[in-house]
């Protein structure tokens, strides 16, 4: 019992003692945009029409109107050699520092940015890198 009560205020006293910026993520934002507001990075999920990992950081989705290439806070391990991800749209978007793709061994990879590229359908090549979702 008394090891217990040690650890548990052993425990608290070291995490009173770090600094506030380091107990929590600065980089999170505190709310989850609505959709369609002004200055948040989103993209309609249904106007996804494919996905081409490019490299273990970066993914570039075909959109009907548009192509937008997905830049991951880390790199994602092998997402680039499965070629495959899954995601999970909330009020049908994903948005950048909110979501996550998911790569085949069931790693959440957060994205963290889409910046749009110029759009060329049936431009994308053929190979394993290739999905839809």
């Amino acid at each position: 019992m008394h090891v217990r009560a040690f650890t548990f205020f052993a425990t608290m006293l070291l995490l009173s003692a770090l600094p506030a910026h380091a107990q929590q993520d600065e980089s999170a934002p505190a709310r989850r945009p609505l959709p369609g507001e002004a200055g948040t990075q989103c993209i309609d999920a249904e106007n996804i029409i494919s996905y081409h990992t490019v490299s273990d950081d970066l993914i570039r989705f075909e959109l009907r109107d548009k192509d937008v290439m997905a830049r991951l806070r880390k790199t994602c391990p092998q997402l680039h050699y499965h070629g495959y991800i899954s995601y999970q749209p909330v009020n049908g978007q994903l948005c950048a520092r909110f979501d996550d793709v998911v790569n085949r061994s069931g790693m959440p990879c957060r994205i963290e940015s889409f910046t749009e590229l110029p759009h060329t359908p049936g431009d994308e090549t053929s190979d394993a890198g290739e999905g839809r979702p």
